[in-house]
Parts: C-alpha cells; sequence; structure tokens
C-alpha cells in the first residue's frame, strides 16, 4: 500500500508511480492497481507505457 490518505468524494489525489529504467532500452509497459473503498469501482487498473532510449 503505497498511502493511505483520506479523500473525500468528488475531491482528487495525486499518485506517483516509478519504474526502473537501468539497463532497459525500448518499449516498455508496467501496470498498477489503486484500491478504494468505492462499492462501484473498488480497482481501477492503470497501465504507464514507455520508450525507453
Amino acid at each position: 500500500m503505497a498511502s493511505s490518505s483520506h479523500i473525500n468524494p468528488g475531491d482528487s489525489g495525486k499518485i506517483t508511480a516509478k519504474i526502473d529504467t537501468k539497463g532497459r532500452i525500448g518499449p516498455i509497459s508496467k501496470g498498477i492497481q489503486i484500491f478504494s473503498n468505492d462499492p462501484k469501482r473498488p480497482v481501477v487498473s492503470l497501465y504507464l507505457k514507455a520508450v525507453i532510449k
């Protein structure tokens, strides 16, 4: 769990994700999951894509 901050309904927050790109070249993709107490969407998946040059 990255954080247990409380965010009120309708408010927004910030999510920081880091990918270790050491020794990598080319396309990379990673997924992260956000868990909440929202009964309609308790889990949201985010996919990060990048090209390492």
